[in-house]
């Protein structure tokens, strides 16, 4: 993944509260998996999505922990 710009306050703590949501949904994942999702939440972030349910969903969908 591309390296991502840094994030306003506000966005950034959309960012946190879509990572919190992700690590409770993925319960006891490795570290690296949750790195992965961590990643791939910021990337969504740069690209406009600022809504965090949507931001952990899509994540989550798209490394295949959803449908």
């Amino acid at each position: 993944m591309a390296q991502v710009p840094p994030f306003d306050p506000e966005t950034t703590a959309t960012l946190r509260a879509a990572y919190d949501e992700a690590v409770a949904r993925l319960l006891n994942q490795p570290d690296i998996v949750r790195e992965t999702v961590a990643k791939r939440i910021a990337a969504l972030a740069a690209k406009g999505e600022r809504d965090a349910h949507a931001l952990c969903d899509q994540a989550l969908i798209a490394e295949g922990f959803l449908r």
